[in-house]
């Protein structure tokens, strides 16, 4: 009996007595059948979004990197940022209301340079996770939405390397298996942006020198078939200088660090138990010299905890989930040490801690076809030493009305508390921020959060769309008018500029994604306010938050017009930010003193620019691929205002990156 040709291809009929009359005078030896199966970009997953990064990747890439961050601000609800500010901000919310984790470890600050590049790896993680309203009682405490990167753990991932090459950074990732049931992915990335792009990073007189890396491992074992323990780690460090042609430098460095622990177990009943153990940490430190004055700022904020969460079904409706939560938070909020000026300061820095429990329990329950709810209940108590700061009982509720088996409604409505804040000495995408937690003076956030969403497709789900509005009410919102100066001339105290007020974030958002033929892609938009009341400065809701946009549109395309070939183009556009434009101008002992008008009360222009890229596969099979990448960023060379300066009896508009921006990037997988 022959065997078939290694490169013999065939089709299974609809016929099965065909098939087996078809081949029955040959001998299969083995059929190994492995593809990777397209899928949408965006793909609604219960209330969050779930974003495929291997389709993201044929997406215009910037500087050779494609960045899950960079693709997720193109998401409806997430802020679209420029080339000088960094965070992810959701539906109104700040950066540090949206919690960024891997694989249930959060990361306090995900940025590079600028908010220019991330902190992650593409080639190490599976799926993004977006959620950015409705959540369940699980939900950590956090007022805004929640970003998750799942790391590959499959033991049948194929093995061998997989990388990116490119003009400012490389990266490496290899997976290996271990035995049957293990299995461990490394990856690394080193950037040398000095020795090309140098001149880029350079603005205003200023010259910049920034490196940058980022290190990944993920383990997975299975000791047994309803058994899976994951070991995830991750730590990033940055280091930049900055001098101009007088007599201003600057030396800045941080790095991040989040590592967690999981261990799953399915029972027989199909209920389940995950078990995680985290920590993460952060520090930052920089250096700032203006002659005669110098200054030196660190700080430091870091996280261990651990959570356990069970989940059951009951019968065919019911699913119910429980579990707790522990966090210890230890935090340096901000050290300085100053001089030249007056009495020079020589801050010590101060360890605050902090405890959180939280208790939470999720009842899912599908009265009928058309109808089914999430009720849930997340109570939390913050203790610092053996003094209760706070506590609170956070209902939340989902309800949701399936139309038909491709349309969907759902209103959610949950209040929400959080007991980490932020501030910043400056603005403009430096990380500058420091982290501070709940006391006496300074009690947990709160909000309250109305969503109302709409699901759907056509019948082939070669269409998606989804839209929702929103509204949020803010409590106890905190905002710092201090900078690194202000505090030297007028004494040391980070929290003696703090503002204290409410906020208001309201807005819409909707997507259009074309799943299905030889153009993919989708159209964001996303229409947004987030106001804030400060009683100090005025008694209504007319002040805008730093962030705030009030229209952000994204249209994402992607084609593969031949076989080995791959195109795709993205156009941003975005309403400028808010800024405090200075009225007048006058010289007091030498100095020129400026006079500004109501707080963030002017906008920059507005933001927009296309990109463009085109991939070439020189090899492409499932067990292997070589590919070269031509991005170009910012395409018709778009002035964009980043920040609006006074600057003599003048506002001076900055801008980065004014030109288009090429780069160069070669990926393999073998």
């Amino acid at each position: 009996m022959a065997a078939f040709p290694a490169d013999m291809s065939f089709t299974f009929l609809s016929d099965s007595t065909a098939v087996l009359d078809t081949v029955s005078d040959y001998r299969l030896e083995e059929l190994v059948v492995v593809g990777r199966r397209p899928r949408p970009m965006v793909i609604e997953s219960g209330n969050a979004v779930s974003v495929s990064l291997q389709e993201m990747e044929h997406l215009p890439r910037f500087l050779g990197t494609a960045d899950p961050m960079r693709y997720l601000q193109s998401l409806p609800g997430v802020q679209t940022n420029t080339e000088s500010s960094a965070g992810i901000f959701i539906q109104g919310c700040e950066d540090y209301h949206t919690i960024l984790s891997i694989d249930g470890a959060p990361v306090f600050y995900p940025n590079h340079l600028l908010g220019l590049f991330s902190s992650f790896i593409p080639a190490h993680f599976e799926d993004m996770e977006v959620g950015t309203s409705c959540h369940d009682a699980a939900f950590p405490n956090r007022l805004g939405g929640g970003v998750t990167l799942y790391s590959h753990t499959e033991t049948d991932r194929p093995i061998g390397i997989e990388g990116n090459v490119g003009l400012i950074g490389s990266e490496l990732t290899m997976p290996v298996r271990l035995g049957d049931r293990g299995f461990l992915s490394l990856s690394a990335r080193s950037s040398y942006i000095g020795l090309l792009y140098s001149s880029l990073l350079n603005f205003d007189g200023m010259n910049i020198g920034y490196e940058f890396q980022d290190f990944n491992l993920t383990g997975s074992w299975k000791p047994g078939d309803n058994d899976e323990i994951v070991l995830s780690a991750f730590f990033g460090m940055d280091g930049m200088d900055l001098k101009n042609n007088t007599s201003i430098s600057a030396d800045l460095g941080w790095s991040n660090l989040a590592a967690s622990l999981s261990w799953r177990h399915r029972f027989r009943d199909s209920s389940e138990l995950v078990s995680t153990v985290r920590f993460s940490g952060y520090a930052g430190n920089i250096y700032f010299e203006e002659q005669p004055v110098s200054v030196f700022a660190r700080s430091d904020v870091a996280l261990a905890g651990a959570e356990s969460g069970f989940s059951k079904r009951l019968g065919n409706s019911l699913v119910i989930k429980a579990g707790a939560e522990w966090n210890t938070y230890l935090n340096h909020p901000l050290a300085l040490t100053s001089e030249g000026i007056g009495v020079p300061v020589r801050d010590t820095a101060v360890l605050d801690i902090m405890h959180e429990l939280s208790v939470y329990a999720d009842l899912t329950h599908e009265v009928c076809p058309h109808f089914r709810y999430e009720i849930g209940l997340r109570p939390s108590l913050w203790l610092s030493g053996n003094d209760m700061i706070s506590a609170s009982v956070d209902p939340r509720v989902t309800l949701h009305f399936p139309i038909n088996g491709i349309h969907e409604m759902r209103i959610h409505y949950g209040m929400y508390s959080q007991a980490l804040h932020k501030a910043a000495l400056v603005n403009g995408g430096l990380p500058a921020d420091y982290f501070f937690l709940s006391d006496e003076a300074n009690p947990p956030e709160r909000s309250h959060s109305v969503s109302l969403g709409y699901i759907g497709s056509v019948p082939d789900k070669s269409w998606s769309f989804t839209a929702e509005l929103y509204f949020k009410q803010l409590y106890n919102v905190m905002e710092s008018s201090s900078n690194i100066i202000g505090l030297i001339y007028k004494g040391f105290d980070y929290q003696e500029d703090f503002l204290y007020g409410k906020g208001r974030n309201f807005g819409f958002n909707a997507m259009i994604q074309k799943n299905k033929g030889y153009v993919k892609g989708y159209i964001s938009y996303s229409l947004g306010w987030a106001l804030r009341n400060f009683p100090e400065i005025t008694d209504r809701y007319d002040i805008r938050a730093d962030h705030d946009r009030r229209h952000n549109l994204v249209v994402a395309l992607s084609s593969q017009p031949a076989k080995n070939w791959s195109v795709g183009a993205m156009f941003v556009l975005a309403s400028g930010a808010p800024y405090s434009e200075a009225v007048s101008a006058y010289f007091l002992n030498g100095h020129v003193i400026y006079e500004f008008g109501p707080h963030n009360g002017a906008t920059m222009p507005l933001y927009h620019r296309l990109d463009l890229s085109c991939s070439y596969y020189i090899i492409k099979s499932n067990a292997r691929e070589l590919s070269v990448n031509l991005s170009l960023y910012n395409v018709y060379a778009h002035k964009n205002v980043q920040f609006i300066l006074a600057s003599g009896k003048f506002m001076k508009q900055v801008s980065m990156l004014p030109y288009p921006i090429p780069s160069l990037s070669v990926s393999f997988r073998f």
